[in-house]
């Protein structure tokens, strides 16, 4: 009798903390789409005076869409957060310590992600792209970007970088268990993984599975350089150890 009314309990506060993260997610819904407008142009590139749409719905959807991605993201991290303090009363002292440890790294991560790196790399791709279709003078082509198609690769540039923290959670604890001659023996099997992993989250086309594999591919290459780096700096460590003067033995005690 007291397992189950334990099991009532705790089944009662899981269902509170999903409230919380669902009205949370709908009250960040119904925020960004009061202020969608604004929204959009935190994304638009510097000097775009318009964006052309083609379809009669396009502008609806679009709205939609974006406030629908922005708010189950914020959702998402509001229903981690519940997820560890539910489960905080029953983890030992070090896995809850380890747990609030990646989900700070995580929230830090994404923030300095989408407020710093996000945008310079937008505005980089957008100088980029924009060059060509401006200076193309072959013929007379007027290049009138559209609303969707701009917001779609934002969208896939997003996956990749988002799913970039994951990867580096799971290569670090593959770390753990594993030396750095079988990362680099089974190299080519990481790379075939990557663009798995990119075939399954992307829609189905080789310019969007490539935007999302070799982002993949630059993460696990930069993490087998540090961790040479790391390996060569330990070495480096024990042989500048100070060797430790033996003590005299012919000298007297006091």
């Amino acid at each position: 009798m007291d397992r189950l009314k334990i099991s009532i309990y705790y089944l009662q506060e899981l269902n509170y903390r999903l409230a919380y993260a669902i009205f949370g997610t709908i009250f960040l819904f119904s925020i960004t789409y009061t202020y969608k407008q604004g929204l959009i142009f935190l994304f638009l590139p510097k000097g775009l005076s318009h964006f052309v749409s083609t379809g009669l719905t396009e502008i609806f959807f679009t709205y939609l869409q974006l406030c629908i991605i922005f708010s189950f993201s914020f959702g998402l991290g509001i229903a981690l957060i519940q997820l560890y303090l539910f489960l905080r009363p029953g983890l030992y002292t070090f896995e809850a310590k380890t747990t609030f440890n990646i989900l700070i790294s995580a929230l830090l991560f994404y923030i300095c992600l989408y407020v710093f790196i996000f945008p310079i790399i937008v505005k980089l791709l957008w100088e980029i792209f924009s060059a060509y279709s401006q200076n193309f003078t072959a013929i007379d082509l007027t290049f009138e970007p559209r609303l969707q198609d701009y917001l779609t690769h934002l969208k896939q540039l997003s996956k990749a970088l988002t799913i970039s923290f994951p990867c580096l959670i799971i290569l670090n604890i593959l770390q753990i268990y594993t030396s750095r001659n079988i990362w680099v023996k089974y190299r080519g099997i990481a790379y075939i993984t990557a663009f798995s992993i990119a075939a399954f989250i992307t829609p189905p086309d080789v310019l969007s599975q490539t935007l999302i594999g070799i982002p993949l591919i630059i993460i696990y290459e930069i993490q087998l350089n540090f961790w040479s780096l790391h390996e060569e700096y330990k070495k480096q460590l024990l042989i500048r150890q100070p060797i430790e003067s033996h003590k005299n033995p012919h000298r007297k005690k006091k």
